[in-house]
């Protein structure tokens, strides 16, 4: 089984709604993600 990959404008999207609505484990229900994938992206946001 291979691994999805995200685009980081989805990211992106991603994190901007998590720092919009300040909650990770619901945009990660919306989204159907792991809330850890969606933590560990916002901690590597600075990077992008």
């Amino acid at each position: 089984m291979t691994r999805k990959k995200y685009s980081l404008n989805f990211k992106k999207q991603v994190i901007k709604e998590v720092q919009k609505t300040g909650s990770i484990t619901a945009v990660a229900r919306r989204y159907e993600l792991s809330a850890n994938m969606v933590g560990r992206w916002k901690k590597e946001r600075e990077a992008w």
